[in-house]
């Protein structure tokens, strides 16, 4: 008899069979709402950074979000081994680790280096780099190894090489990294109001 596997990460339903570690529906985590009302995020771009950088904001408070779903696995072997992260999968004879990033999910600035960024998704810090280079606005993932007909590319985490792809878009080079629009407005909005000085300042 074939078994079924369920696995939830943050609002992602994934299903496999034992046999072959298929994945039969995946259905990615809803967009992320608030008081009932679709939030509205924008793509972080150079111009954004280059106007917080303007206001004096630590751009480290700022709370990002990937826009795409992101899988990760990288090959065990035969011997089965723990993970940090992810789930553990038996396929073809060979231990996987599967490591799901919905899309949407919450993530913060580890480092920043000229147009490339460190972005965390969990507590372990384990980070994952999206940079804007060259001509391109946008901050995507970056990866290695690309593989022009599936978009899947080799990127490091837990200090491990994973082959990453994109669950929800045609190629793992289209994620990139977005901010909620309604924070974006409140920093454009802020202001101070001057009083002045005295001489009696002084």
């Amino acid at each position: 008899m074939r078994k079924y596997f369920l696995l939830i990460l943050s609002g992602a339903a994934v299903f496999f069979t034992a046999g072959c570690a298929k994945k039969i529906v995946v259905a990615s985590a809803p967009p992320v709402v608030a008081t009932s009302k679709e939030v509205l995020y924008v793509p972080f771009t150079k111009e954004l950074r280059q106007r917080i950088e303007n206001n004096n904001l630590d751009i480290k408070k700022i709370q990002f979000f990937v826009d795409q779903q992101l899988i990760m696995r990288r090959t065990l072997g035969t011997e089965k081994a723990d993970v940090k992260s992810g789930e553990l999968l038996f396929e073809k004879g060979q231990y996987i680790n599967e490591v799901v990033i919905p899309a949407f999910t919450p993530g913060v600035l580890e480092s920043i280096n000229g147009d490339r960024m460190k972005i965390s998704f969990e507590v372990q810090n384990n980070e994952i780099e999206f940079a804007a280079l060259g001509d391109n606005t946008f901050f995507r993932l970056v990866g290695s190894n690309w593989n022009n007909a599936n978009g899947s590319a080799d990127i490091v985490y837990e200090n491990k090489v994973y082959r990453v792809v994109c669950g929800s878009c045609s190629s793992a080079g289209d994620a990139k990294l977005v901010v909620i629009k309604k924070e974006i407005d409140k920093m454009d909005n802020k202001k101070r109001i001057v009083q002045g000085r005295k001489i009696a300042d002084n």
